[in-house]
């Protein structure tokens, strides 16, 4: 039976979370009991105990300048002897057909290996955004002697956060809103599991700042008048992987650009409203799309396309030839811990 936790048993799931999971006594106490509370869990239940479950994290993500709330799916595991059976993917098909009924955008998780992502990908998920790699020591340079890099204080957090939220909006088409209390939530993960907020001053105003949670980089933002002294590697390692739950909700919500009209076939495996052929008429910001039977299109079908092909080109990561385009490439940024 598949179903969602109430909150008085939430913790119930922990024996399953550490059979699954790696992660350190003082990381698990400090998510269970400061984070769980405020995130949906779906199990799968089989011989009347709980053998998979699904954590849901609401996020607040901002897409283009328009704020809108989505689900960072987190947390997916099942018992080893009851994996290879189709439990996981039952849970997800189920949480997808949820997620389509709440009128949901889209999703996106991080694998934790490539195996995983394979099955993520047979539900529709696809890369959206890569992790850059680390520079050698050697090649990190240095800031000058007009340019104050020291680690942040509480104080900073405010003006951080809107350094942060400014960049956010100049440089991507989609990333997780940077407010106060996510760099608060950053400076609480930091003190669990080791690592430093960096920031560069320079005339008392913040022009960049560097996370770092256990000797990686989780986010690097430099105001162009930096950039020279990034310590990320152009080259990187797929990373986050992204499926648009309701298309008409994504697409008008980003836009294309330009203005045409464009004939789609799409396959979805878990969603049938997402599958079939669309007339996607787009220009001057608006964006229609008109599902439609194969059979009274008068015009050929230009592109046929599965779900996960049409996520990956709408946030920029593999650009389809010849469908308008919706984000610039590189332009997804959702680097996330919890």
């Amino acid at each position: 039976m598949i179903r969602y936790l109430e909150n008085n048993e939430k913790q119930n799931i922990r024996p399953l979370y550490e059979h699954c999971f790696d992660d350190t006594k003082e990381y698990t106490d400090y998510y269970f009991q400061n984070r769980l509370p405020g995130n949906h869990v779906i199990v799968n239940e089989r011989d009347n105990k709980i053998v998979n479950c699904v954590h849901l994290i609401p996020k607040t993500v901002i897409l283009g300048k328009l704020k809108t709330n989505i689900i960072y799916i987190y947390g997916v595991g099942t018992y080893e002897e009851y994996r290879k059976q189709g439990i996981m993917s039952e849970t997800f098909k189920y949480l997808l057909k949820d997620m389509f009924m709440d009128m949901e955008a889209f999703t996106y998780l991080i694998p934790s290996d490539e195996g995983k992502a394979k099955v993520y990908s047979g539900l529709g998920f696809e890369y959206v955004m890569d992790k850059q790699d680390l520079k050698p020591v050697d090649q990190r340079k240095k800031a000058t002697h007009s340019l104050i890099y020291r680690k942040a204080e509480k104080s900073d957090l405010i003006r951080l956060a809107i350094f942060a939220q400014a960049s956010m909006e100049k440089n991507y088409s989609v990333s997780l809103a940077k407010d106060s209390d996510y760099f608060k939530k950053i400076n609480e993960l930091i003190k669990i599991e080791g690592g430093d907020i960096d920031i560069y001053v320079e005339n008392k105003v913040i022009v960049g700042y560097r996370i770092w949670i256990d000797g990686e980089i989780l986010e690097e933002v430099l105001d162009p008048s930096i950039q020279s002294l990034n310590w990320l590697e152009s080259t990187g390692k797929p990373y986050v992987m992204a499926r648009i739950i309701n298309i008409r909700k994504t697409v008008r919500l980003l836009g294309f650009q330009g203005e045409g009209r464009k004939i789609l076939k799409i396959t979805d495996p878990v969603l049938e409203e997402n599958n079939g052929c669309f007339i996607l008429t787009y220009g001057h910001g608006n964006v229609k799309l008109d599902k439609v039977k194969e059979e009274q299109l008068m015009e050929d079908i230009e592109f046929d396309l599965t779900i996960g092909e049409l996520t990956a080109h709408i946030f920029g990561y593999k650009i389809i030839e010849g469908l308008p385009l919706v984000c610039k490439k590189d332009s997804f940024f959702i680097n996330d811990y919890l």
